[in-house]
C-alpha cells in the first residue's frame, strides 16, 4: 500500500513538470528552426562575399604583375612619363570643354535658324490669308 500511495503523488509531480519540459523542448526546436532559416539566408551571401574577396585578390595580383615592367625605368624617365600623362589629361579636358562649347553653339545656331524659318512661315501664312480676303 505504501507503493500505491507514492505512485499517484509521483505521477502528479511528473505531470506538472511534463508541461514545463515539453514547453522547453518546443522552444528549443523553434530556436533551431529559426536559426536554420537565418543561416539559409545568410550563408549564400557570405559565400558570395568570400568569392568577391577572392576575385579582388586575384585582380590585385594580376594588376601588380602587369605594373612591373620587364625592364627598369630610371626615375627621370618615369617623371617625364608622368608629366606627359598629366599634360595629356589636361589637353583632353580642354578639348572636351571646347567640343562641348562648339556643340552648344551649333545647337544655338540651329535653333535660331529654325526660329527665323518659323517666323517667315508665319508671315507667309499671314500674307496668304490677307490675299485670300
Amino acid at each position: 500500500m505504501a507503493i500505491e500511495s507514492l505512485y499517484p503523488e509521483w505521477w502528479q509531480w511528473f505531470q506538472s513538470l511534463m508541461w514545463v519540459v515539453l514547453l522547453f523542448i518546443g522552444l528549443i526546436i523553434i530556436y533551431y528552426i529559426i536559426r536554420e532559416i537565418q543561416l539559409g539566408r545568410v550563408t549564400p551571401r557570405l559565400a558570395e562575399i568570400d568569392l568577391e574577396k577572392e576575385k579582388l585578390k586575384l585582380m590585385t595580383l594580376e594588376y601588380k604583375s602587369r605594373c612591373q615592367p620587364f625592364f627598369r625605368i630610371s626615375p627621370e624617365s618615369l617623371e617625364e612619363i608622368n608629366k606627359i600623362d598629366q599634360e595629356n589629361n589636361e589637353l583632353e579636358s580642354t578639348i572636351f570643354a571646347k567640343q562641348s562649347t562648339v556643340e552648344k553653339r551649333i545647337q544655338k545656331l540651329e535653333n535660331m535658324v529654325k526660329n527665323t524659318k518659323l517666323d517667315r512661315m508665319i508671315e507667309k501664312i499671314k500674307d496668304d490669308e490677307r490675299k485670300i480676303r
